[in-house]
Order: C-alpha cells, then structure tokens, then sequence
C-alpha cells in the first residue's frame, strides 16, 4: 500500500474503533465500578467512566497490528510498545484500587531499564551547560529521571476535560513532523494512530452525557510514549542537520508539564507537605481562576504550549540550546507568577464577600 495512503488509513481506523467501541466499553467499566468517584477536589458530581486511556492505546495499538510495515521493526521499537502496555495494565489497576505512589514509580524504573538495555538512552547532553558526551552510569542515570519525570509530570497535566489529549495531540502532532523529517517510518504511524485515537476520545471526553475519563492508564502511557519516543528521535537526529530543529521542539513539547510538575513539588515541599500529596495548584487549576470553562481552558493551555513549542524552534534555531531552555523557564514562571497573582485575588474576593454578608 502507498506510503501516502497509509498515513491517511491509520488515524481514521483508529478514530472509528474508539467512536465504535467506547459506548460498549463505557457501559461495562461502570459495572464493574472503574469510575472516577466525585469528592472535595473534583468538580464532576456523579461518577465517570476511567476508560478513556484504555481505548486510546488499545485501538492505537490494535490499528498498528493491521498493517505488516510494523511487523518487522528493530527491538528497541518492541520494547516501547510491550513496556507501554505493561504501564497500562499498572495504569488500570491504580485507577481501580489507588495504588501507592511507590509502586508505580518502581514499575516505571522498571520499565525505564528495560528500555534502556534496548538501547533508548540519553547518551549526550548535546552542550547543555557545556556538557556533550555522557559516561554510561550518567547515562542510565539521566535517561531514568528523564523518563520518570516526564511520566508523571505529563499524568498530574490530566486534571480538566481535554487537557491531556489536547496536550498530547499537539506533542505526538509535532513530533510526527520531526520523524518525517528523521525518516522514522514506525514512529510516524505509531503517532498517527494516537492522534485518530485520541480526536475519538476528546468526542466523549467532552461530552456531557456520556462523558469518560482519560486516568492514570491514559495519562501515564502518553507521557512514557511522548519521552521514549522523544529520546528515539534525538538518537536519529544526533549529528545531523535535523538536530538543530529535533531537540528545540522536544523541549518546546515537554516544557509546560515538566516545568510545572517541578514548580508543584517544590511548593508543597516549601509548605511542609509531601510532594505527592494532591492539591489544587496546578497550571490548569490557576488557568480555571480566569473564569474560564474547562474546554476554554484545556485550549487556551494548548495553545501556550504551543507559543512553548514555537518559540523554543526559534531560539534553539538562532542561540545555543541552553539559551532556549533558559527563557523556556522564565517565560513560564513569568506566566505562571501572573495567574497565581490572579488566583490569590480571586481568593481574597470570595473571603471579602463572606465577611461582608456574615
């Protein structure tokens, strides 16, 4: 089949497999009680289906196995794949039972050294901070908080409707530019398939009637796609003419969820709680301040991580990386100091209208 055909083909499978199968699938994690249980956090008032991520990366992969150009790929691409599904089965167990956080992180260590013996590592630090070639132990040792770090940054992204497959929609759509232009054949259908998948999605997600959640079996295999498959993009692009445009849009991609993931530890850290303790302070909390509704939210976050994206291409084309990562950083804790100031006023209104009618 024609290269051309198949790119077209593949979302539009995986897209009619969520759109066919979600309803049927809806209807039996209610059943057996894989839902989302409202309480003091949550805006939702009945429970919802925690089914989304499932159907996501179930019709992706299904979708994939339809066409025989990924029958024969190297083995780090089946490593990926089988690793991703592992972090789905653990993804549907702690939406079911709540797992602690210390078996999920041991998982994905786990599956950050399965990958890293496949040969996905992060062997440079390409001159960040004048640092090029890396030891292995550094290696390992950067690939696995790499990996973790994204993981779970890109999971605590998934807080409002449409937010994570926003997100993850726009970085597997950028990305897929940057295999086209590495010639990585595997990743740009393994991006296709998500993308149809995730549109699909977003149909329910949004809905108000047979609304589903993403969770944590979504969340967590997105962001281990989306860093895994970065890490295989920087390796195709090393000391080529691609890198210069490969690593900005990485970075650009992964800034927002990294960055504030890192601005949420260190302020419950700073406040004496635990860094994994949920609250209410996150980017996409502070954004819901301005009075927005969710989906006004999720897009307006999308688009600032697609300023991200752009302007890191820029920088990265015109400076030194270091430079890009740098004013990467204040740019979003310039926007981030914005809205925080906007949520305390927020705060201190209601407070003021307590008092004036008590």
């Amino acid at each position: 089949m024609d290269t051309t055909i198949i790119y077209i083909v593949i979302p539009v499978i995986s897209l009619i497999l969520v759109l066919v199968l979600m309803p049927i699938v809806r209807n039996i994690a209610i059943k057996i009680s894989l839902v989302d249980k409202p309480n003091l956090r949550k805006v939702h008032k009945i429970p919802v289906p925690l089914i989304g991520g499932i159907l996501v990366i179930i019709s992706s992969m299904i979708t994939l196995l339809l066409f025989p150009e990924i029958w024969n790929i190297e083995r780090k691409y089946y490593a990926l794949l089988i690793c991703s599904l592992i972090l789905l089965i653990v993804g549907v167990i702690d939406d079911k039972m709540d797992l602690r956080w210390t078996i999920k992180f041991g998982v994905q260590i786990a599956l950050a050294w399965v990958l890293f013996d496949s040969g996905i590592r992060i062997e440079s630090m390409f001159g960040i901070f004048g640092i090029d070639e890396l030891a292995l132990t550094a290696q390992y040792f950067l690939t696995l908080v790499v990996i973790v770090g994204v993981v779970n940054a890109f999971n605590l992204m998934d807080g409002i409707d449409g937010l994570a497959a926003g997100l993850a929609i726009l970085g597997l759509s950028a990305f897929m530019v940057i295999a086209l232009l590495n010639n990585n054949h595997f990743l740009v259908l393994l991006y296709l398939s998500l993308i149809g998948a995730l549109i699909g999605f977003l149909r329910f997600n949004l809905s108000s009637k047979n609304k589903v959640f993403m969770g944590d079996s979504g969340s967590l295999v997105l962001g281990f796609i989306l860093v895994t498959s970065g890490i295989l993009l920087l390796q195709d692009a090393y000391n080529t003419p691609v890198f210069s445009v490969t690593f900005p849009v990485i970075v650009g991609v992964l800034a927002l969820p990294v960055a504030d993931s890192l601005r949420v530890y260190r302020r419950r850290l700073k406040n004496g709680y635990s860094p994994f303790k949920a609250d209410k302070t996150h980017f996409h909390h502070m954004v819901l301040y301005l009075g927005l509704k969710h989906k006004w939210a999720s897009f307006l976050i999308v688009f600032i991580s697609l300023f991200l994206i752009v302007m890191s291409l820029v920088l990265g084309t015109l400076f030194s990386m270091t430079f890009m990562i740098i004013i990467n950083l204040i740019v979003f804790v310039s926007i981030s100091e914005i809205l925080s100031l906007n949520r305390e006023i927020n705060i201190w209104r209601k407070k003021i209208k307590k008092l004036e009618k008590s």
